[in-house]
């Protein structure tokens, strides 16, 4: 089973935060079952468990997300009728190949309640989709499996953003140097000369 880097969009940064501070002020509320379900979608596409989420490949409809695909995840037991309805949200993502030789990518785009196609429509307008209007190319360097994603170049705006954040110290090294010697700094009364009074 192939391994990802996980890329996640802005926005769905923004919206697990939030979903992070509900949940903290309502555990086992709505908002918690979604700040679950996002997390668990997104460690099944960093390990490469879509199939264990309904994952599928999506197409051309009213947006062309043909370079994308979903994973279904369970929030809220829906049923119309007397029929269950399934899993009520989906994760939106795409795949990139990697260009330093190191595992590929996956972005994921959005996380929605699967009411009214919003997954697709949030999805198309993060990627700045035309409605009626189909992906002019798309170079794939194939797909690790029918319901994934085909894996494509990374995007000129992904590609300066990793460059950029490739040359960013680690956190643990950006303020403070390593210590070479840990013995506390002598008391200042005894590294002073005595002085004649």
């Amino acid at each position: 089973m192939t391994k990802y880097r996980l890329l996640v969009n802005p926005e769905l940064l923004g919206y697990l935060r939030a979903l992070d501070r509900a949940a903290a002020a309502q555990p086992g509320g709505v908002r918690d079952r979604e700040l679950r379900a996002l997390k668990a979608g997104l460690r099944a596409l960093a390990n490469g468990d879509e199939a264990q989420f309904e994952g599928k490949r999506l197409r051309f409809l009213d947006h062309d997300l043909s370079d994308c695909a979903e994973i279904k995840l369970p929030v809220i037991a829906e049923t119309r009728g007397n029929r269950q309805l399934g899993p009520s949200h989906r994760l939106v993502y795409r795949e990139y190949q990697a260009e330093d030789g190191g595992l590929p990518y996956r972005e994921a785009i959005c996380f929605e309640h699967r009411k009214d196609n919003r997954p697709f429509e949030v999805a198309a307008k993060r990627l700045g989709r035309a409605t009626g209007v189909r992906l002019a190319t798309l170079r794939s360097h194939g797909a690790s499996s029918s319901i994934t994603p085909p894996r494509q170049s990374l995007p000129p705006d992904l590609r300066k953003a990793l460059a950029a954040a490739a040359n960013v110290a680690p956190a643990h090294q950006s303020v403070n140097t390593p210590r070479t010697n840990t013995a506390p700094p002598p008391h200042p009364s005894k590294t002073q000369p005595d002085r004649e009074r």
